[in-house]
């Protein structure tokens, strides 16, 4: 499915690979890590905003990936949890996805991230001695469900890189290499 048949989904920016090299001390499975162009026609401070998110992660502007956050930082602190995979302690999904995106940049693909999202409501909570008025999230979860159900309606399957959701299994190169990078770091050497 192409992002175009999404007519409200927001273009994010460019995943692309960094230039600066790592210069930590720690041993890494990537020495440049991912890196976000981010649209300038964004407001400021947009990609930082505490919203509920679907986020679409796109290869040659077809649909491989969709998934949720709600987290504090916004889309940026989702997008560099994937991005910076390889030179920190992630999990086997984010190590995935970068893996992933790279051996499409090294094709020269082009990696796009969209968004849909909901501002926080205002809800009324009844606390010990009065009523609080809070702004709370709408949950992510369920944006990214109606989203994925949708898109199985229309394609009859999942987007490529969602494993989980499709019963599939990660590529076993991929589970080796993070076996092997987990074993690095839990050891120490390079």
């Amino acid at each position: 499915m192409k992002i175009s048949q999404i007519a409200d989904a927001i273009f994010i920016g460019r995943i692309g690979k960094s230039e600066k090299s790592y210069s930590g001390t720690k041993p890494v499975f990537y020495q440049n890590k991912l890196k976000i162009d981010y649209c300038r026609d964004l407001p400021k401070g947009f990609v930082d905003k505490h919203l509920s998110i679907v986020y679409f992660i796109c290869v040659n502007d077809t649909i491989y990936k969709i998934g949720q956050t709600s987290g504090k930082n916004g889309i940026r602190g989702c997008l560099n949890f994937y991005c910076s995979a390889g030179q920190d302690d992630p999990g086997p999904n984010r190590f995935t996805i970068n893996a992933l995106i790279r051996e499409c940049l090294n094709k020269n693909d082009s990696v796009d991230v969209y968004i849909k999202y909901l501002e926080p409501i205002e809800v009324a909570i009844s606390g010990i001695s009065k009523i609080h008025n809070v702004m709370v999230p709408i949950s992510a979860k369920c944006l990214e469900e109606v989203h994925l159900e949708e898109y199985k309606k229309m394609t009859g399957s999942n987007p490529l890189w969602n494993f989980q959701e499709s019963g599939r299994a990660v590529p076993s190169y991929i589970n080796e290499n993070f076996a092997t990078y987990r074993k690095m770091r839990a050891q120490g050497r390079k």
